[in-house]
């Protein structure tokens, strides 16, 4: 049956719970209207062909048909959803459930949650979704920030000096927006990187801190170069000679790896490997960085301006494969 395309009304109010946003985005058509709105714009539909600005609704399809040259446009083509089987309310809540949940949620949770019928299904879901929120657009952080490295994988006991990259370790250098006094927290960058360089640190400031921010670190020789090239004041803290332990001196960046690693150890049972940890480190950012946001609402609506961006990658690109007749034994 055909329904007219209705957009929804500029003052509908976000849900601020999950029992409202069932309430709310439990009808197909509805969050067709939705999704319509995000990825069109206030303009609404305007056909591929004709040009023309008015459609009807294909609802068992999720096709608009042009009212005027009658072709067909998936509403869910070149999102996150893409080539998609499964209703939008499952789509719409899982995404809901993405950016509420404060330690996030595990594929296994979900699928629980969403009563899918196979775990990959809720692990695809996932990475798609944590892809489209790598893709979005960030500002550089400014002021005086923290800046220290981690490690993700473990130390082994015994082990002296810093570790390899590779062999089940990952390196993630973290940067903390901190204020010009140091009392508050505020939004933050992490990066899986390759390795401890100068050349790397250099990098990861380019892209993460704005010009003149004054720097704290430790006294790592990878930070000195870049920082003064660069023209940061740069205030470095030679923890193995001082008084006080690296947590004491860098508060707000140990603060952040701490939250970190207790993610991914409680909520992914520490089983995030290397080659996804960048969308992991992206998803415990935007989280982060929205910490104090009142409303669950506005945290979904972000969600899903960033998944109609761009379509994600497919499952095969996921883990790893050349392309989709790749033998599953032969990914990365």
């Amino acid at each position: 049956m055909l329904k007219p395309v209705i957009p929804l009304p500029r003052d509908d109010s976000l849900p601020g719970s999950l029992a409202e946003f069932v309430r709310v985005y439990s009808d197909e058509t509805r969050c067709a209207a939705l999704l319509r709105r995000w990825k069109y714009g206030d303009s609404g539909f305007r056909c591929p062909r004709c040009d023309a600005r008015r459609a009807w609704f294909l609802p068992s399809r999720r096709l608009d048909e042009c009212t005027s040259c009658h072709l067909q446009v998936s509403l869910t083509a070149g999102t996150v959803m893409h080539g998609t089987r499964k209703p939008l309310r499952l789509w719409f809540l899982a995404m809901y459930l993405f950016v509420s949940s404060k330690q996030g949620i595990s594929a296994l949770e979900l699928q629980r949650e969403l009563e899918l019928g196979c775990y990959e299904t809720a692990w695809t879901w996932l990475h798609k979704l944590r892809n489209a929120i790598a893709m979005r657009t960030t500002a550089p952080l400014r002021d005086a920030v923290e800046i220290d490295e981690t490690w993700e994988g473990g130390l082994r006991r015994g082990a002296t000096g810093r570790p390899k990259v590779g062999h089940g370790k990952a390196l993630v250098m973290g940067a903390v927006e901190v204020g010009r006094q140091r009392r508050r927290i505020g939004r933050i960058r992490l990066e899986s990187v390759k390795d401890g360089s100068a050349a790397t640190f250099k990098g990861f400031l380019l892209e993460h801190v704005e010009r003149g921010a004054a720097l704290f670190t430790d006294d790592w020789r990878s930070y000195r170069r870049p920082a003064k090239e660069l023209g940061h004041p740069h205030h470095a803290t030679n923890v193995s000679k001082s008084d006080e332990p690296a947590h004491v001196t860098l508060p707000a960046v140990h603060r952040v790896f701490s939250l970190l690693h207790r993610v991914l150890l409680g909520t992914y049972q520490g089983g995030v490997r290397r080659k996804y940890l960048p969308c992991y480190l992206a998803e415990f950012e935007f989280r982060f960085n929205r910490r104090t946001s009142k409303s669950r609402g506005l945290l979904f609506q972000r969600m899903l301006a960033n998944a109609v961006r761009r379509m994600p990658p497919y499952h095969w690109e996921i883990i790893g494969r050349e392309n989709a007749n790749t033998p599953l034994g032969a990914a990365a």
